[in-house]
C-alpha cells in the first residue's frame, strides 16, 4: 500500500510539471516580423524562409506572397492590411474625415493586437511578412504597436535601397558622397516643404526615397529649387525581380519627361546624387 501511494504520487506530479499536464501554461509564442526581401524566395534569406515554415499564422499581402506559395503550403494566411489600413488617400478628406477615419482604423488595429496576443499566450508562432528589409522602412511596425520586445523577433532581410543600388551598379556612398539619407518622400517633403532640401543642397550626399513614386513630381520641383538641374537621378521599379525590374536615368532637369503617365505608383525606389555617375572610390577615399 505505501508503495503504491509512492507511485501515486510520483504520477501527480508528472502530471503537474510535463507540458500539458495539471495547470502548467504553454510557453508564450513569438511574434516574427520578417523582411523578404525585394523580390522572390531566391532574395530571401534561410532564416526568413525556416521561420516561415515553423509559424502557426502567416500575416502576408496576396501580392507579396504569390512568389512563396510553395513555402505556404498547408498555413493559414490572413491579410492584415485588407481592413486595418486606410485605402482611401488621407489628403484627399476633410480635417473630420480623415481624423474619424484614422480613428476607426485604430480601434481596429487594436482589436487585431489583442488577437495576436491571445494567440501568443497559447503557444502560438506569428509571422508577419513584409518585402525588403523592414529595419530600413516598413509600415509592419504599425500593426506590432503595444507588443513587447521580448515577444517579437525581427529577421531582416535584402533591403530595396541594396537591390536598387545592384540594378545601378553603383555604390551609394560613390561619388565622393558624404552621407546617404535614407527616407519617405512624404517625410521629406513635410511639413515645412523645401527646407530640408535647402540645408542639404550645401553637401554632396546621396538621397534614397522610399514611397516617392505617387509624389515623384513634386518631390523632384523641391529639390530643382535647390540643386543644379544636372544632378544625377534614377528611378528603380521592382527592384530584384528578374522579369520586371526596370530603371530609368536622368538629371533633376530632364527626369520627369521620362516618367511614362500610369508608371508604377508604389513598387519603386528613386535615387539621387552623383554616386549615379560618379566612381566608386579611390586610394585617398
Amino acid at each position: 500500500m505505501c508503495i503504491l501511494r509512492k507511485m501515486t504520487a510520483v504520477l501527480l506530479w508528472l502530471l503537474l510539471v510535463l507540458p500539458g499536464g495539471g495547470t502548467a501554461q504553454p510557453s508564450p509564442g513569438k511574434f516574427y516580423l520578417v523582411g523578404l526581401g525585394p523580390a522572390g524566395p531566391e532574395h530571401a534569406t534561410l532564416k526568413a524562409l525556416e521561420t516561415i515554415q515553423k509559424a502557426d499564422l502567416i500575416l502576408c499581402h496576396p501580392e507579396l506572397a504569390a512568389p512563396f506559395q510553395a513555402y505556404l503550403q498547408g498555413k493559414k494566411v490572413l491579410d492584415p492590411w485588407k481592413d486595418l489600413w486606410p485605402e482611401q488617400n488621407l489628403r484627399q478628406l476633410t480635417p473630420e474625415a480623415r481624423q474619424e477615419l484614422i480613428a476607426a482604423k485604430e480601434r481596429q488595429r487594436e482589436a487585431f493586437l489583442q488577437e495576436m496576443q491571445a494567440r501568443l499566450r497559447r503557444g502560438e508562432n506569428i509571422a508577419l511578412l513584409t518585402g525588403g528589409d523592414p529595419t530600413v522602412y516598413s509600415r509592419a511596425f504599425w500593426l506590432m504597436r503595444g507588443l513587447e520586445d521580448s515577444a517579437v523577433e525581427i529577421i531582416p532581410g535584402l533591403g530595396a535601397v541594396t537591390a536598387a543600388m545592384a540594378a545601378l551598379k553603383r555604390p551609394s556612398t560613390g561619388g565622393k558622397a558624404r552621407f546617404v539619407l535614407l527616407t519617405s518622400a512624404p517625410s521629406f517633403l513635410s511639413p515645412d516643404d523645401g527646407d530640408l532640401a535647402k540645408d542639404l543642397s550645401r553637401y554632396n550626399g546621396t538621397l534614397v526615397f522610399y514611397m516617392g513614386l505617387k509624389h515623384v513630381h513634386r518631390l523632384i520641383h523641391t529639390l530643382r529649387k535647390h540643386h543644379p538641374g544636372d544632378l544625377p537621378v534614377a528611378i528603380v521599379y521592382y527592384a530584384g525581380y528578374p522579369d520586371r525590374e526596370k530603371v530609368i536615368r536622368g538629371t533633376l532637369d530632364d527626369i520627369l519627361t521620362k516618367v511614362e503617365p500610369g508608371q508604377e505608383q508604389w513598387w519603386g525606389m528613386i535615387i539621387v546624387g552623383r554616386c549615379l555617375t560618379g566612381t566608386g572610390f579611390t586610394l585617398s577615399d
